[in-house]
C-alpha cells in the first residue's frame, strides 16, 4: 500500500471515530428536545404533610428527565389556594390534604377535575422525652393533655387541613367519650387551654417545636408521625376521621374558619381524610406536569408514597373523570366522584 493511501485510510478511519461522539451526542439531543414540556419549568404546590414524597418524586422524576426543571412551593393547604384564588399565583400541578378543597374552592373557576389518590388519620404524637408517655392511651388522652405542666400544640385550622381536623376530632371525642371536663366539653377545653404560640403555621412548623421538645404532644397525620419515628397514640377511629365507612358519623362534626376577610366566614363540615391533586386550567406548561403526574401516579409514584407509610389508592379516584387529561386515566377508577 502505498504511503498516500495509507494517510487516507487514517484520515477517514480517523474521521469516523471521531465522528461517534458527535453522531451520539447529536441522537441524545434530539432525544432530551423531544421530552415533553421541558422547555419551561414545571410549578409544582404542595401541602406540607407531602413534603417527603413529592421532594423523592421530583428527585426521581429529574433521574429520568434531566432537563425538567422545577419550582416548588410547600404550605398549608388553604394558605396555597388563597395564593391562587386571591394572589393569582397559578401552579401547574396543586397536591393537597383535602381533596373537597379543590371542589369547593379552585372548581369550576381555575379546575375542573381532581384525583384522590390517598387516606390518612388523626393521631396524638410524642417524643420519648415528652410527659406522662407510660400513662396516656387512647381513653385518657384528653386529660393528660389537660394536666398544667403539659405543652400540646396543632397546626393552625385557617391555614391548614390538619389543624381544622384536629378541631373536628375533638369535636368527635366528646361523642365519643361523652364526658364532661367541668362544665364544659373536651373540644372547649382543650382549644382554651392551648396557648396560642402552640397554634403553628403548618405541620412542618409543629413538628419542630415537638423535636426541639418545646411541646410534650401533637395532632398530626398518622404518616407524619411515622416518617419522624414519633411515637404516638392512635385514636379511636370514631374520632381520627380515617374510616370512609364512619363518613356519617365524622359529618356530626364542624369547624368554623376565617376565610380571611373580617365578615365573611366558612363553615366546614367532617369528613374522612383524603388528599388529591390537580392541575389548574391556567398551567403554563400543562404537558410537564401531566408528565410529572403520570409518574406521580404510577409505580415509581405508588412505591415513593408506600416508603413514606402513604399508602396510594388501588386505583385513585376521579372527581369528574371525563375531564381528567387522557394520559392520566388508565391510573384512576371507571367510577367517578362526581356521580356519588
Amino acid at each position: 500500500m502505498s504511503r498516500f493511501s495509507k494517510f487516507l485510510l487514517l484520515f477517514w478511519s480517523g474521521l469516523f471515530l471521531t465522528g461517534q461522539p458527535c453522531l451520539a451526542q447529536t441522537l441524545e439531543q434530539s432525544r432530551s428536545s423531544d421530552q415533553p414540556g421541558f422547555d419551561e419549568q414545571i410549578n409544582v404546590s404542595f401541602a406540607a404533610g407531602l413534603n417527603s414524597s413529592i421532594n423523592q418524586a421530583i428527585n426521581e422524576f429529574k433521574k429520568i428527565y434531566p432537563k425538567a426543571r422545577f419550582v416548588k412551593e410547600s404550605g398549608g393547604t388553604l394558605l396555597l389556594i388563597r395564593k391562587i384564588t386571591e394572589l393569582n399565583q397559578l401552579p401547574d400541578v396543586v397536591f393537597v390534604a383535602d381533596s373537597l378543597a379543590i371542589k369547593n374552592k379552585l372548581i369550576p373557576e381555575y379546575a375542573d377535575w381532581y384525583i384522590k389518590f390517598y387516606e390518612d388519620r388523626i393521631v396524638l404524637a410524642y417524643s420519648e422525652r415528652s410527659k406522662y408517655t407510660n400513662e396516656i392511651n387512647s381513653r385518657n388522652w384528653y386529660n393528660i393533655l389537660l394536666r398544667k405542666d403539659v405543652r400540646y400544640g396543632y397546626a393552625n385550622p385557617n391555614l391548614a387541613p390538619v389543624g381544622y381536623r384536629t378541631l373536628m376530632s375533638w369535636q368527635l371525642a366528646g361523642l365519643y367519650y361523652n364526658e364532661k371536663i367541668g362544665q364544659m366539653s373536651i373540644y372547649d377545653s382543650l382549644k382554651n387551654s392551648c396557648p396560642k404560640e402552640n397554634i403553628l403555621p403548618d405541620v412542618a412548623e409543629l413538628l419542630n417545636l415537638l423535636e426541639s421538645l418545646s411541646l410534650d404532644y401533637a395532632f398530626v397525620y398518622e404518616s407524619t408521625a411515622k416518617q419522624h419515628n414519633l411515637k404516638y397514640v392512635r385514636l379511636p377511629e370514631e374520632i381520627d376521621l380515617g374510616n370512609d365507612e364512619l363518613s356519617d358519623l365524622y359529618k356530626q362534626a364542624k369547624v368554623e374558619l376565617s376565610t380571611g376577610k373580617k365578615t365573611q366566614k366558612e363553615i366546614l363540615t367532617g369528613s374522612p381524610i383524603t388528599f388529591g391533586l390537580t392541575i389548574l386550567k391556567g398551567a403554563t406548561n400543562s404537558k410537564g406536569a401531566v408528565e410529572f403526574v403520570k409518574f406521580f401516579l404510577g409505580p415509581a409514584g405508588r412505591k415513593i408514597l408506600d416508603s413514606n407509610y402513604q399508602t396510594m389508592l388501588n386505583p385513585p379516584l376521579a372527581y369528574n373523570a371525563r375531564n381528567v387529561p387522557e394520559e392520566l386515566r388508565q391510573f384512576i377508577s371507571g367510577e367517578d366522584i362526581a356521580a356519588r
